[in-house]
């Protein structure tokens, strides 16, 4: 089977035996800004930090094409929550790991004995950001806790992200005023 993408053990792609093919992947990342009133001199717009980069995409499933629609969608409910690297076209596409957040199915045809014939899920990844997700994830292994794929980049290395960028807790605790009333 030729993978046109793979997350946490779950890949698409066109073989002989099976039709799974992404339909279209969008992604996003944004600065973090807040607006304030312009005082003498300070900029009325200040950047504050990286958001959380998202992602998301669909695809059509269908008892036709050797998916089993239903059983499909329960195992990615199952893995709501986890995280692991987005790989598109056996390259590491947006940060090192994404969280499932999200999975939707509709489009669906439904026989006269209930089950469903075919499709459309709708994922929804979000950054990983431990300190953010107060370590309540549980991480994913893209390829069954087996080493990458060959040729694949873990993209292990510096990077800026909405967890790094910002001021860091000693400065936001001597930037906390006391109430005297308290103590």
């Amino acid at each position: 089977m030729s993978v046109m993408a793979s997350w946490n053990g779950k890949t698409w792609g066109v073989s002989p035996e099976r039709i799974a093919a992404l339909n279209g992947v969008s992604a996003s990342v944004e600065l973090d800004t807040e607006n304030s009133d312009d005082k003498a001199g300070s900029p009325a717009t200040k950047t504050k930090a990286l958001k959380l980069q998202s992602m998301s995409f669909d695809f059509d499933l269908a008892v036709a094409v050797g998916c089993d629609v239903r059983g499909e969608y329960e195992s990615w409910t199952a893995l709501v929550g986890q995280y692991a690297p987005f790989y598109l076209g056996g390259t590491r596409f947006g940060p090192p790991n994404l969280q499932l957040t999200g999975v939707s199915l509709g489009d669906t045809t439904v026989d006269n004995l209930g089950r469903i014939l075919k499709g459309k899920i709708t994922i929804s990844l979000t950054e990983f950001a431990e300190e953010a997700s107060s370590k309540k994830a549980t991480a994913g292994s893209s390829s069954g806790g087996r080493s990458s794929p060959a040729g694949v980049s873990t993209g292990v290395g510096p990077r800026l992200s909405a967890i790094t960028v910002g001021a860091s807790s000693s400065d936001k605790a001597a930037k906390k005023p006391n109430n005297i009333q308290l103590t």
